[in-house]
């Protein structure tokens, strides 16, 4: 055997061990680059093109972020690992990190048996729990109305005018119907942000009472048929079915021009667990 052959060898095996090495390298910071975007955030960014494109949303950007939702919070609690006072922590956990043990199953059951729900930060941004996108499926419509909705709570800035109203408007009423005042003013929100709902996906062309089916089937997942009570803040079953009804009823054709926005930028950050929009004026 040659004294060369011994190194052409090596060679042979060093430069593939080399070049699948560079392609690695390539292929993580094209990952990085290009994040994997899950398919609930990509079903989300679909519902608020739509929105957006008939709508204005302001000036403002909106952010939307996908967690573990409430059930989260109980699931937290039964395991020991919180006071129920001090579970919100498990209901924000981002549903696509692996965590500790205990914590990976929390989201997977908060997934599984876990409920629709959303709900909206006064600073801009909007969560949904990941078992939303599992219990309305297909019906990307019931999404949509869940959306507007608090998209709407937004806009009118619900969050800011209900701490006005309960430290400022009602701050000489006598002690014991300040209580009650502000949980009605909490469900009188409520029916604002279902009818802007109602109207803003009228806007995107969605047809027939869309909103209406999306709160019965909200209602009916949840297993909440409850009535309106001094301290709910939000209304019961009958009475909020019976105001959007009354509100289609007044409102046939629901429809009116689209407004002067047009779809803005998305930006999504994994590490954050969010969705980002940037609206555009036209």
């Amino acid at each position: 055997m040659k004294p060369t052959s011994g190194f052409k060898l090596s060679a042979k095996i060093w430069l593939p061990v080399v070049s699948i090495g560079l392609i690695a390298t390539a292929f993580a910071a094209w990952r990085q680059a290009r994040p994997v975007v899950p398919a609930e955030y990509l079903t989300l960014k679909a519902v608020i093109s739509r929105l957006v494109a008939h709508n204005s949303l302001g000036s403002a950007p909106i952010s939307f972020s996908i967690n573990n939702g409430y059930y989260a919070a109980r699931l937290a609690e039964m395991r020991g690992l919180c006071k129920v006072e001090n579970c919100d922590f498990y209901v924000q956990l981002n549903p696509y990190r692996s965590y500790a043990k205990d914590w990976d199953e929390i989201s997977r059951q908060s997934y599984t048996l876990g409920d629709i729900g959303a709900w909206t930060t006064s600073s801009g941004t909007i969560e949904i729990s990941r078992a939303a996108f599992r219990a309305y499926g297909s019906h990307t419509g019931w999404l949509s109305c869940t959306v507007a909705h608090e998209i709407a709570h937004l806009k009118r800035k619900h969050i800011f005018l209900a701490s006005y109203y309960a430290n400022n408007t009602i701050r000489s009423t006598p002690k014991g119907k300040q209580d009650k005042l502000i949980y009605a003013q909490s469900r009188k929100q409520e029916l604002e942000a279902d009818r802007d709902a109602a109207l803003m996906m009228a806007r995107a062309g969605y047809q027939g009472q869309i909103c209406l089916d999306a709160l019965i089937f909200t209602h009916q997942s949840s297993g909440d048929g409850g009535a309106t009570e001094p301290l709910s803040t939000h209304p019961g079953y009958d009475d909020r079915i019976k105001a959007l009804t009354n509100y289609y009823k007044q409102n046939k054709g629901l429809r009116s021009a689209k407004e002067n926005w047009v779809v803005g930028t998305f930006d999504f950050d994994p590490a954050d667990n969010l969705l980002s929009y940037w609206p555009t004026k036209r």
